[in-house]
């Protein structure tokens, strides 16, 4: 048999187009010749993947013909990565052949070397009267994979720092009970149980997740995300890629406009360029950056099944006016799933400021009345530490001071759909009513004051976070 002509570049980066991982072809069987886009409008033919369902060679497979592929690879040195049976046919059209799929490591077969082997393997398809199979050789590395971790947040100058900050560990989880996509919730802060192998938990309002009815009932599963939070996620991050877009599309015009100018060797005109043309290269990296990021949250963490974090461990009944303090409780406790945090990039009770606002912004906000400044310093990660409470005497009568010298508490927060938000607590109470199911039946008057917890009752652990306080 005279083999055919080599395949050209073309062919073998963009044969396998519309495929996920978009793998380097390196040889094939078969006489269907591969036609490159017409222009225009030139659109290369998208392939998809399906199983291989009923043929005669799924009785074969595994029985032994597999293993004989396999040492037809190993006699001609292959360095193979994985051997599958599967259909690869184009988008649109019903006929998906079979094909028998090689995988080998990138640049370490030539296409002459590939379709000699290719041709071996189909010879011995055809001696266990299998016809309607082809080979195809491509380049592929075979990745274990192991469950996504919370990451650790990006670094000063990083253009997808804002949009990661959902997936680390910093203080503002977005979760949801997995039965209860619908009431999803911001997590509220770490606490560590040293004495039950350093057991990490996530303590968040009981409202938001189930309680066990019965020790039991199988744990609630929690999620970062919710179905259609991961969606709007995921819009979040496709928005930013098109607004970079477009900022590099302005700064390219900008840049040719001053190329073309005159006096353009002058100094002023020179540093000009020299700072549009960093700011289209600032651009052009963010947005390779954040399809970067994209790509590899849909990778990670696409279905619900990745995103689970934990599971609800403790959720004590709602009661309002509980205790001689009167206190609202409205807490559950997540124990957290080891395999989803990772030691070293572990943030602990910390807020990550973004970069939405700058760090004057921030300061400024934060701190209104310039004699309130000169102790702060604005963190150099961005993470901003739970440290202390609050007591109640500082809820009714705050030492800080606006711009203007009147007494004020500046708090701030940070939620997936708001970001980091900064305002005023107030220090006289709220009254709030509640009325029963139908309505209009009064059930009970409250008022509440905002106050920082400083211990959780019951667990022999501490940590930091927001409740409401109540009293009758």
């Amino acid at each position: 048999m005279v083999p055919p002509s080599p395949i050209s570049s073309q062919e073998a980066n963009h044969y396998y187009h519309g495929l996920y991982s978009r793998p380097v072809l390196v040889a094939r069987t078969g006489t269907n010749l591969w036609k490159p886009p017409v222009s225009p409008p030139g659109y290369f033919l998208r392939k998809v993947l399906l199983s291989v369902g009923n043929h005669p060679l799924t009785e074969l497979w595994e029985a032994n013909l597999a293993l004989q592929i396999h040492k037809i690879l190993d006699s001609k040195e292959i360095k193979w990565t994985s051997t599958d049976v599967v259909r690869i046919g184009v988008v649109g059209e019903s006929i998906t052949p079979v094909i028998i799929w090689i995988g080998v490591q990138p640049d370490t077969l030539s296409w002459e070397a590939g379709y000699s082997v290719a041709i071996e393997c189909k010879e011995l398809l055809v001696a266990n009267r299998i016809l309607d199979v082809e080979v195809e050789i491509r380049e592929s590395v075979v990745t274990r994979y192991s469950d996504p971790t919370l990451a650790k947040p990006a670094a000063l100058g990083d253009p997808t720092a804002e949009l990661l900050e959902p997936l680390t560990s910093t203080l503002g989880l977005s979760i949801c009970n997995m039965r209860s996509e619908w009431a999803e919730g911001t997590g509220g802060f770490y606490v560590l149980d040293k004495t039950k192998d350093s057991k990490l938990y996530l303590v968040k309002a009981r409202h938001v997740v189930y309680e066990r009815k019965r020790s039991s009932q199988p744990y609630d599963k929690i999620a970062l995300f919710s179905s259609t939070a991961f969606i709007n996620y995921l819009e979040q991050i496709t928005t930013a890629i098109e607004d970079k877009i477009m900022v590099q599309t302005f700064q390219t015009r900008v840049v040719e406009s001053l190329r073309g100018s005159e006096g353009i060797d002058s100094g002023p005109a020179t540093r000009n360029l020299a700072s549009q043309e960093a700011l289209l290269q600032e651009a052009t990296e963010a947005i390779v950056a954040m399809k970067i990021l994209y790509k590899n949250v849909v990778k990670s963490w696409d279905t619900i099944e990745n995103r689970i974090i934990g599971h609800l461990w403790f959720s004590p009944p709602l009661r309002y006016g509980a205790g001689s303090a009167g206190y609202t409780q409205d807490y559950a406790v997540i124990e957290l799933d080891k395999s989803k945090i990772n030691n070293a990039t572990f943030t602990g009770n910390a807020i990550d400021l973004g970069t939405q606002m700058t760090s004057v912004e921030f300061t400024r906000l934060m701190f209104p009345n310039p004699t309130g400044r000169h102790n702060f310093k604005y963190p150099l990660n961005r993470l901003f530490p739970v440290r202390g409470m609050v007591p109640d005497d500082e809820m009714r009568r705050p030492p800080m001071v606006d711009h203007e010298g009147n007494p004020c508490l500046i708090v701030m927060k940070r939620g997936i759909s708001t970001g980091l938000t900064i305002g005023r607590a107030t220090n006289l109470v709220s009254y709030t009513r509640h009325y029963g199911a139908d309505g209009n039946t009064k059930a009970e008057d409250k008022k509440q004051v905002a106050k920082l917890l400083g211990k959780l009752e019951g667990l022999g652990v501490t940590g930091m976070g927001l409740i409401v306080r109540t009293r009758e």
